[in-house]
């Protein structure tokens, strides 16, 4: 009877162990915009959260995914003098499952069009990150941007 007993209290503490467990795991992975604002800040960029407006006003297309407005970020080098305007258009969902969901419905946003630059597509957990660069095939700061997301 006593080692009956000694059983349920190891599997009442597995049981409690494992919830602790899944409960600190169920928001891993999911991103906020100040998340990415900090690592394109620790790889060397310069980042300036501009109106949607302002965004809105860039783009010869709607800018939002299914009714999901973005995050608009203007990217600079701190000691660059940069020929283009360089802008991160982040779309932050509650979880990797919404934003695949919300892809397969909406598609993803690279149809939108901002006047003289090109995208370049990033896609991490509950994020959508779409780099609009001058220069279609070498954009200037596509390596900052990479790691910043390898990062997250």
């Amino acid at each position: 009877m006593e080692r009956y007993d000694d059983m349920k209290k190891q599997l009442g503490v597995l049981i409690l162990a494992l919830v602790l467990l899944l409960t600190a795991c169920a928001g891993k992975g999911a991103f906020t915009a100040d998340d990415v604002s900090r690592a394109l800040e620790k790889n060397g960029l310069e980042v300036e959260e501009i109106t949607l407006e302002e965004a809105e006003q860039l783009a010869s297309t709607g800018i939002e995914i299914n009714g999901k407005a973005p995050v608009p970020l203007e990217l600079t080098l701190p000691t660059g003098d940069m020929a283009h305007r360089e802008f991160l258009l982040l779309y932050v969902f509650s979880s990797e499952k919404e934003r695949i969901r919300i892809e397969r419905e909406d598609g993803t946003p690279v149809p939108i069009k901002l006047k003289d630059l090109y995208p370049h597509l990033f896609k991490k957990n509950n994020l959508i990150a779409v780099y609009w660069s001058g220069n279609k095939d070498n954009p200037l700061l596509m390596k900052q941007i990479t790691r910043a997301m390898d990062k997250l």
